[in-house]
């Protein structure tokens, strides 16, 4: 089946003409297949007036290339002069030709297109064309010299809407056209749809798309688009302000720029979430790790000793002699190891030496160097002096919570003690829940009908990898591996391919998020406990939709 964008149904296509041929293309075209629906564009006529361009269909196949197809429902007719459309009983002159109306937005579009690739003397390495489909009527008699049989799509070509695709491609293909590379996609795309790219996922997870550039504001715009002027900068936001995403898609601007970008993040599994959104394409020119990935890598790289300096204090081993190691590494490696631009995300949970260390990896620690960090200072969980490197200047602030419901919001708001921000029109939702439990056999028996009912079909209906189950980090504590008929995984890969419900520690599960969020804890206790509380806000800001909170006793 091919892929529709926006991520919609056919049949909620208005047109009934383009209802007919998003059906044909969806059901019939091969998965590879992204088939654009209703592209918009402005464009500049030979006089310099902008006008604006518009395009039924945009079909990007990396086997074949790009096709453009123009639909015209109901019964025409040509008369050898003018294409004439029956409509209600009258028939009706169209304002424009078909064929020259298809052939001009692709004319346009490719021009788009040509701009990312800069090709020498403008030439393409691929195949693009443009076709008129007809899905509610057939072509009959003689066509004018202007139009080839096999670029009309009519109804009966359609009923083999893939064979017929395929015939179009070949009558525009030349002896020098290849497939597309992955790169050459991405640049396709980006071309078509340049804000995709805040959202690296939207290739992979196309259900995910029109959700997650919901919650893009404007206000994210504006700072992508500060940033692009700005070489250094620290970015402070709240939970759900959409951190994460800002910094993947700066560090991969970055990387489409021709600068070797390092994206850095302290939690491992959000270093394999990071890694899993990135594109093949950006390959080396964006390398994506936490910092004692980043640590590992270089040493080893470098043939310097790190793991022989893990001697007693495991703590100051993590926080000072890494640090140390990775110097030493960047001074004796080339500036083919190094980077022109390090962005980094959980900035609040770097030590101060690490800050240090990181200097050491830029190609150019002076004025050509890049340097973002996004942080939330809330979310401090590891170091109890928090601070970042000075010449970032003043951080840029993102106060809006676009993650969460209404409610969830205002609830990590209150423990975090900060005024609930979040995006007009933003559904209120249900009010987080918590529930008390005598123990920890009785929190994960609680947990377990809470799971089975949101994953339930006829009940909540929840796909296992909506939902996560949290719990701090216990030792001598077994974790079940399943309730009931819903298996458990601790690993996120499986819980992204939807193998069981995640169940994991708040800790591991900083930065990422789930619709549904179980958390087992220890219950609050009396007085002002910053360090509690930020967990609590850690975690409970992890849950986009529902929150439930089980209090265990003082046995957890």
């Amino acid at each position: 089946m091919g892929r529709l964008f926006p991520a919609l149904h056919p049949d909620e296509i208005q047109n009934p003409g383009e209802r007919a041929v998003a059906r044909v293309l969806v059901e019939q075209l091969p998965r590879r297949v992204e088939v654009f629906h209703s592209f918009n564009w402005l464009a500049r006529d030979r006089r310099g007036t902008i006008q604006e361009g518009e395009c039924d269909f945009v079909l990007l196949d990396r086997k074949r290339g790009v096709l453009f197809v123009e639909v015209k429902g109901g019964s025409l007719v040509f008369d050898g002069r003018e294409w004439v459309r029956e409509v209600r009983g009258q028939m009706r002159l169209l304002n424009k030709d078909p064929f020259a109306q298809a052939t001009q937005c692709m004319h346009d579009i490719i021009d788009l297109v040509r701009r990312r690739f800069r090709a020498p003397g403008g030439e393409l390495p691929f195949t693009y064309g443009a076709a008129v489909a007809f899905p509610d009527c057939r072509v009959s008699g003689t066509l004018p010299p202007s139009i080839r049989p096999e670029l009309v799509l009519d109804a009966g070509r359609l009923r083999d809407g893939d064979g017929a695709v395929r015939r179009v491609f070949e009558s525009f293909r030349r002896a020098h056209h290849r497939e597309l590379g992955e790169r050459e996609v991405e640049s396709v795309r980006e071309a078509l749809y340049p804000r995709y790219e805040l959202v690296p996922v939207v290739w992979r997870k196309i259900e995910d798309q029109e959700e997650r550039l919901r919650r893009l504001t404007e206000q994210q715009h504006r700072l992508l688009d500060y940033l692009a002027h700005q070489p250094k900068a620290a970015i402070r936001g709240v939970a759900g302000s959409g951190k994460t995403m800002l910094a993947l898609a700066k560090a991969q601007r970055e990387a489409r720029a021709g600068r070797r970008t390092l994206l850095l993040c302290y939690n491992q599994p959000l270093q394999d979430w990071l890694k899993a959104a990135v594109p093949a394409s950006f390959a080396n020119d964006l390398v994506v790790l936490n910092y004692h990935s980043l640590v590992n890598r270089l040493c080893q790289e470098a043939g310097v000793p790190l793991w022989e300096r893990r001697e007693g204090n495991d703590q100051d081993f993590w926080e000072v002699g890494a640090a140390e190691a990775l110097i030493e590494a960047c001074d004796a490696l080339g500036p083919e190891h190094k980077f022109d631009t390090v962005v980094v995300d959980e900035g609040q949970d770097f030590h101060e030496l690490w800050w240090t260390s990181l200097e050491a990896v830029f190609r150019s620690p002076g004025g050509d160097a890049c340097y973002y960090v996004f942080y939330d200072p809330k979310q401090n969980l590891y170091v109890d002096d928090p601070a970042l490197p000075e010449d970032l200047g003043r951080p840029y602030e993102l106060p809006v919570n676009c993650r969460n419901t209404v409610r969830i919001a205002a609830h990590c708001a209150a423990l975090a003690g900060y005024q609930n921000r979040v995006l007009e029109g933003a559904p209120q939702g249900d009010e987080p829940t918590v529930v008390r439990a005598a123990d920890i056999q009785e929190a994960f028996r609680t947990a377990k009908q809470l799971v089975l009912r949101l994953c339930h079909p006829d009940q909540g209906g929840l796909a296992r990898s909506q939902v996560a189950v949290l719990v701090p980090s216990v030792s001598g504590v077994d974790l079940p591996t399943r309730f009931g008929t819903v298996p458990l995984t601790r690993e996120l890969q499986e819980w992204n391919q939807g193998k069981g419900v995640l169940i994991t520690s708040w800790k591991r599960f900083k930065g990422l998020e789930a619709d549904a969020v179980v958390i087992i804890e220890r219950p609050a206790r009396t007085g002002n406990n910053a360090r509690a509380n930020a967990n609590r806000y850690v975690a409970r800001s992890r849950a986009k939709h529902l929150l439930t909170v089980i209090e265990a006793g003082s046995e957890l």
